[in-house]
């Protein structure tokens, strides 16, 4: 088995999100922000976000806004998105690491049990974009694992953007791989490069929400071991030396 690294000296990661889906017996949009802000300790803002402006009708059948986040919370470290459909767990630049994540995530699910809302839980996802920077796309096209060749033509310079869903483990990762990225990170810093984006994807047929806090600790960490050796294999060997890993 292939040894992952515990942490990369040079952190490429610049945005992770858990996401829960879920039913609930009536809109939970309206409710939940609330209750998060009550609940939760520490400082908190609440703000909503442009997609709460529209209908309750046209949110419930455009499959595009079904789990469009209503509002945002900001706390300590991280922000909660809330939809009538979904709650998103992130944090706030830079990554604090996993088990600060981990922990953030615990207490915001622990949290959504109490008002019994969340009836049953469609599916859980662990995603993580990483950013590898570099300005030459033959740089960029050499830090990944693959070997791509299309009516005859090597991938070698080109701009490219791939995308592939991987069924492994029981999960589906659904993996992005886009070259000349440019993004803007919360505290406003930009960067430059090769996007590496792996959304693993946890479909749980509609468990309840008791079912899915049932052993949550061991579920986290099977996901985020998963996700994480996902984007390793998509790196070639010296691509990882390059960032410096540091391992147990």
């Amino acid at each position: 088995m292939q040894r992952l690294p515990k942490k990369l000296k040079k952190e490429p990661l610049i945005d992770a999100v858990f996401e829960i889906r879920f039913t609930s017996a009536f809109p939970a949009g309206g409710i939940l922000p609330g209750f998060l802000f009550g609940k939760l300790d520490g400082n908190k803002t609440i703000e909503q976000l442009p997609v709460a402006q529209l209908p309750q009708s046209l949110r419930d059948t455009d499959p595009n806004l079904q789990f469009a986040p209503l509002s945002r919370l900001d706390w300590k470290q991280f922000y909660i998105n809330v939809g009538d459909r979904s709650v998103s767990i992130g944090f706030k630049h830079p990554y604090p690491g996993w088990d600060s994540f981990k922990s953030a995530i615990t207490q915001v699910m622990e949290a959504l049990k109490d008002p019994g809302i969340v009836t049953s839980v469609e599916r859980y996802a662990l995603k993580y974009i990483d950013l590898l920077p570099a300005t030459s796309l033959r740089e960029q096209v050499a830090f990944v694992n693959f070997d791509v060749t299309l009516a005859g033509h090597k991938l070698e310079e080109e701009a490219f953007q791939l995308r592939l869903e991987i069924p492994k483990d029981g999960f589906i990762h659904a993996v992005q791989v886009v070259s000349s990225a440019t993004v803007t990170l919360h505290n406003g810093e930009t960067r430059q490069g090769l996007i590496v984006d792996v959304d693993t994807i946890a479909n749980q047929n509609s468990i309840s929400f008791d079912d899915l806090l049932n052993d949550f600790s061991e579920k986290l960490e099977t996901i985020h071991q998963a996700n994480k050796k996902i984007f390793f294999d998509c790196l070639k060997p010296q691509t990882i030396i390059a960032l410096e890993p540091e391992y147990e």
